[in-house]
């Protein structure tokens, strides 16, 4: 924790070391291969450890921020409509590097990784942008199908149905990350919340 914690230095919310410690797991590629010839969901089944020599890792960073995937761009469109949703995603492009680029390369080149995002690349930038928003997100429509609905029906003609259809999950929830560190830090996800989880330093000195 406090090795993570001097990678996303400045940043010291408890969301931002979630965030941090998945991503330097990932980039670590450490894990499990089950000896089947299929997915196996049987954990007490046939695995051996498993390290991964991938020199890149590819990260998402983009994808929520030019496609609405994010909670609070549902409620922003509800509230103002398509030009306060437009307003809301271009302030979040113009901060992800301060907020989110520079934490998530020190956590994965920690690993000796290099991290490379897709999503904002120059030429898939352009193309999004060349579509109106209304053909990015449909989000009058629930969660897991009107968000970031244009990646959905991307998905679906590469074949890739039931992860079409999959709600949004942020990695230090997917990964479960955020479970375990709550759990650790407050007792119960319930009192994380209640807390308002600020600033890891500040919550420690409580403690």
């Amino acid at each position: 924790m406090k090795h993570v914690m001097s990678l996303i230095n400045p940043a010291q919310t408890y969301m931002d070391l979630n965030i941090g410690t998945a991503l330097w797991l990932a980039a670590g590629g450490h894990g499990w291969v089950y000896e089947t010839d299929g997915y196996c969901q049987d954990e007490d089944g046939q695995k051996f450890r498993y390290k991964s020599e991938a020199r890149i890792l590819l990260v998402g960073s983009g994808a929520d921020e030019q496609c609405a995937g994010y909670g609070r761009h549902r409620t922003k469109y509800r509230n103002s409509s398509w030009v306060g949703l437009h307003e809301e995603m271009k302030l979040d492009m113009q901060r992800i590097w301060k907020r989110n680029l520079g934490r998530d390369d020190r956590c994965i080149a920690d690993n000796g990784k290099e991290a490379r995002f897709p999503f904002l690349d120059e030429d898939v930038i352009r193309v999004l942008l060349d579509f109106p928003l209304w053909e990015i997100a449909n989000l009058s429509r629930p969660s897991g199908i009107g968000d970031k609905k244009i990646l959905r029906e991307v998905a679906r003609l590469l074949g890739l149905h039931e992860a079409a259809g999959q709600p949004k999950r942020a990695i230090q929830f997917g990964s479960r990350i955020a479970q375990e560190s709550n759990c650790r830090n407050f007792g119960s996800n319930r009192a994380a919340n209640q807390a308002s989880a600020g600033s890891v330093v500040y919550c420690k000195t409580l403690r």
